[in-house]
């Protein structure tokens, strides 16, 4: 939700990079989400944090998105993707809360962000957490007063003042 109670024009968020986790460069730009993919062609479910190539999200029913940065130097950049890579793959990886979801929906109506997420669980983290855990971790929370880290959105993420740089798309848009 916006901050005036309107919808939200973002429901996902996540890094991209260039970096593998054998530090090679394919050419390809990827995207660290946290995320629930299900491929019936491929028999496959992908529940939680993950790297995928960003043409996986270049999509023709896309409405909106937005790339946002910070100035990073280049050492902050690289320990951002490592420590999201080193979240993709670990062996206990985090899951995808589904139910985290409807916690952040609750707080968000009682007016409760501030306050951690009544579905909060220590193994799952959504999109937009995932992404300040990472900013986080290179001490860079891009969200100064807001909401708990349990309930961050990709709307809040949208409207922290933070980021240097900002580009937003729009289908709408002539």
């Amino acid at each position: 939700m916006t901050a005036d109670g309107g919808p939200s024009m973002f429901n996902h968020a996540f890094l991209m990079g260039r970096q593998r986790p054998d530090g090679r460069d394919d050419g390809s730009i990827y995207v660290f989400e946290s995320d629930i993919q299900l491929s019936i062609t491929d028999w496959e479910l992908r529940n939680g944090v993950m790297e995928s190539r960003l043409a996986k999200l270049c999509r023709d029913d896309l409405d909106h998105a937005a790339v946002l940065g910070l100035d990073l130097a280049e050492e902050e950049v690289e320990a951002l993707l490592q420590h999201a890579l080193r979240l993709a793959y670990d062996e206990n990886r985090l899951r995808y809360p589904v139910v985290g979801l409807l916690g952040t929906l609750v707080a968000s109506l009682t007016d409760r962000l501030k306050q951690k997420n009544i579905f909060d669980n220590d193994h799952a983290v959504q999109c937009a957490t995932f992404v300040r855990v990472c900013y986080q971790h290179i001490g860079r929370d891009f969200i100064a007063r807001g909401s708990h880290l349990t309930n961050t959105s990709p709307e809040e993420i949208w409207r922290s003042q933070l980021f240097t740089a900002r580009y937003l798309w729009s289908r709408h848009e002539p």
